[in-house]
């Protein structure tokens, strides 16, 4: 307050009730307060801060271990102008963006032995691997809460060392597929608008720490689709191609270079983390207006993606079918193009497909789910989609694959039929194949398939003959 007058009212009118325990749990170590400017950021505050914080340990999460490596001045004896055998790129600041580690070249080399000694710091040298060998999570030291984004961060690759411009997490508290979920998150809008309020121009690693962040863990089917979108954002060069692999992208091939993609992918991202964090729409268009120099069209996208991740009045009803499992109406397939467990493209998904549709056609109709394993498990179709068309690996673009290769194989008038939505289900899409019975028999190949009970079975002729004459009479 700046004018004596206003003391009078003051806090009646002009003034904010931050609650005690927010304050605790915004700045556990410190209690400092947080300036919020409405009331609005403290409702999405305290919404935020129901989960726990980066710097805590939860179950199946790990705890998050921040450290740095080399200084400018102390250790710049360390330095060399130019690369060689035996020597390793030393990564700054400036060097990284947004999942990129592309975005300036080296000005140093460190000689990988020297380097060794100096982090062992005197310790003897036993050979052991240590985290410049690994992939790390790193972001930005220098961050000004004036500038367009705040929290800029990436994976590093292995074999490089880092300057103190650059905080780095250790891998023994995240693996690599974590540092990709976790990157994902840092890189958010709403991860970004928490920092902004408390940061200045230094990017303070107990800051990071104080930071709530879903914590998600393999077993949740929500973390390997963000793990394979932040992947193809972060593996587009060889050095890569192990994490590439790990979450099932195969190589930095399926990495998105195309600035069109990359901005659609982080699109997506940015609002699948708005529904992990629980906001209502409202809550995320506020989040966003805070960000003044974000283009409108990067912020209308993202607020669209949003939408497009709300629940629709089918969700329930495609959560409740899974739940109740297969049956004569029901089928589960994991993929239409994508087998995880070889890691490739496979024909055979595509064609399995097919026939269950037709054998739906051919009795009462149903439902084929894409992105549910046969024991119910919700994989997701992130993969799928990937693999159904690489050069267009879109929601459009899976859709159109599916409606070519039912239209190629069954015929139009059957494809007409047939309706195909996707849906959100446990922060995954499932592709929902909406099948009506046939008024007539619908053929793959000259064969007659037939959903019986649990499974879709091809008939013989005689059993063809018999199941035509009293189903289509």
């Amino acid at each position: 307050r700046h004018d004596v007058s206003e003391l009078g009212s003051f806090p009646r009118h002009g003034g904010m009730q931050i609650p005690v325990h927010l304050i605790r749990r915004l700045s556990p170590d410190s209690l400092s307060i947080t300036e919020f400017t409405s009331e609005s950021d403290l409702r999405i505050a305290e919404k935020l801060q129901s989960h726990p914080l980066l710097g805590e340990g939860a179950p199946g999460g790990g705890r998050l271990s921040l450290g740095r490596e080399f200084h400018m001045r102390d250790d710049s004896y360390l330095f060399r102008t130019a690369a060689a055998r035996g020597r390793l790129p030393m990564y700054e600041g400036k060097m990284i963006h947004h999942f990129t580690h592309l975005f300036g070249a080296p000005r140093y080399w460190v000689d990988e032995e020297e380097g060794r000694r100096a982090l062992l710091r005197g310790e003897a040298d036993t050979g052991r691997p240590l985290p410049y060998r690994s992939y790390r999570l790193a972001f930005r030291r220098i961050a000004r809460s004036t500038d367009e984004r705040t929290m800029i961060s990436t994976v590093l690759p292995r074999g490089c060392f880092t300057s103190e411009s650059l905080t780095v997490a250790s891998p023994t508290g995240l693996n690599s597929a974590q540092a990709l979920v976790l990157t994902g998150i840092l890189n958010s809008f709403v991860l970004d608008y928490l920092i902004r309020q408390r940061v200045s121009a230094n990017l303070n690693m107990f800051f990071v720490y104080q930071l709530p962040a879903p914590r998600l863990t393999a077993d949740d089917p929500v973390f390997g689709h963000m793990a394979r979108r932040a992947a193809r954002l972060v593996c587009t060069t060889p050095e890569f191609d192990d994490l590439a692999a790990e979450v099932g992208l195969g190589s930095h091939a399926s990495g998105a270079t195309d600035p069109e993609e990359r901005a659609r992918l982080r699109v997506e991202m940015d609002a699948g983390v708005a529904h992990l964090y629980g906001l209502t729409e409202t809550e995320f268009a506020h989040i966003l207006s805070t960000f003044p120099l974000v283009p409108r069209a990067t912020k209308d996208a993202t607020l669209t993606a949003y939408r497009a991740l709300a629940p629709h009045p089918d969700d329930e009803t495609v959560a409740r079918m899974i739940a109740d499992g297969e049956g004569p109406r029901v089928e589960f397939k994991e993929a239409a193009a994508w087998n995880r467990h070889t890691g490739v493209r496979d024909g055979n998904m595509k064609t399995q497909l097919v026939r269950e549709v037709a054998g739906l056609l051919n009795a009462e109709g149903g439902s084929v789910l894409i992105g549910v394993a046969d024991d119910g498990t919700v994989v997701g179709i992130a993969g799928d989609v990937l693999a159904a068309d690489p050069g267009k690996p879109t929601p459009d673009g899976y859709e159109l694959f599916l409606r070519n290769t039912l239209r190629d194989a069954l015929g139009a008038d059957v494809l007409a039929r047939v309706e195909i939505r996707l849906h959100p289900v446990h922060g995954v899409k499932v592709c929902r194949i909406t099948v009506p019975a046939a008024p007539r028999p619908v053929y793959v190949n000259g064969e007659l398939h037939v959903r019986t009970g649990n499974q879709t079975r091809r008939f013989t002729a005689a059993e063809a003959v018999a199941y035509i004459a009293t189903r289509f009479p």
